[in-house]
């Protein structure tokens, strides 16, 4: 997935990320860590809204919200107009990536 890619192209992303490495509200780091991703590797808005033409779902890993640096995985399965079978997964792009911050950034 780049910013050359087909924006409607369906994919499951996953990023492995240190919890406390995630700036805001603790409860929405799922949510803040799929729009640093869609903005900065993507150049588009995370797209959470569920509609019919497609949206952006986020798996939320255990502990997410944890005052402690724990590492988690958090998934993103983008594009999606429903939950995905088996099978339909299996047949995506699947790409992985590993967050970390330099002086507040990414």
């Amino acid at each position: 997935m780049s910013k050359d890619s087909t924006y409607s192209d369906q994919a499951r992303v996953i990023i492995y990320a240190c919890v406390t490495d995630l700036p805001g509200d603790p409860q929405a780091r799922h949510t803040t860590l799929g729009e640093l991703f869609c903005e900065q590797v993507l150049g588009r808005h995370l797209n959470a809204k569920l509609q019919l033409s497609g949206y952006d779902h986020m798996y939320i890993p255990p502990d997410f919200d944890s005052d402690q640096p724990k590492k988690k995985w958090f998934i993103y399965d983008l594009n999606v107009t429903s939950r995905l079978k088996e099978d339909e997964l299996l047949a995506i792009p699947h790409v992985v990536f590993l967050a970390s911050r330099q002086n507040d950034k990414w």
